[in-house]
């Protein structure tokens, strides 16, 4: 198993942390991909100290794209987990928006795609995004969660990422 394990920005991310590690424990092989505006959350140093691995996160990084390098990080991998998948990534998925490596590679995989939400209940309940949801599912991928509770908002309802725990337990 080697898992592209792609961090977005939701104030959850944090919890990607204790995914990383539980990810080492099993001695699994894998690779991070962080959207930009994750590092607004938890740093690149942090992603980095804790997985001693490289972060990707730039689609043109030189070094990287004169192999094709997002289609490597695309396909060398067994499975795709977007740990939290914020409305924005999922959106973009549903109509193949390629603006950003994450993104990118998403579309480029041939693997199907974990997404484990992390939203606001009225952004989880928007008919577009459980529209967007659909178009997923329907076209192979999977969502784990999301749990319902406490949200960072302070409001209380569907939206909750799933604890980093459950995550390898759903990989088919």
């Amino acid at each position: 198993m080697k898992i592209l394990l792609i961090i977005s920005s939701s104030v959850g991310c944090y919890k990607a942390l204790d995914l990383i590690r539980i990810i080492q424990k099993k001695e699994i092989d894998f690779e991070i991909i962080a959207t930009k505006n994750t590092f607004q959350f938890i740093s690149k140093l942090l992603i980095e100290g804790i997985s001693k691995k490289k972060i990707y996160s730039e689609l043109f990084d030189l070094d990287m794209e004169q192999n094709i390098g997002h289609i490597e990080l695309a396909r060398s991998n067994t499975h795709i987990v977007v740990y939290p998948a914020t409305a924005n990534i999922v959106s973009k998925f549903a109509y193949g928006i390629c603006d950003d490596l994450a993104s990118t590679c998403m579309i480029a995989s041939n693997k199907p795609i974990y997404f484990a939400p992390a939203m606001n209940k009225e952004m989880w309940a928007n008919p577009l995004i459980q529209k967007n949801i659909k178009s997923c599912e329907e076209n192979g991928h999977f969502f784990i969660g999301p749990d319902t509770g406490s949200l960072a908002c302070g409001e209380y309802g569907s939206g909750r990422l799933v604890e980093p725990t459950e995550i390898l337990d759903q990989l088919k």
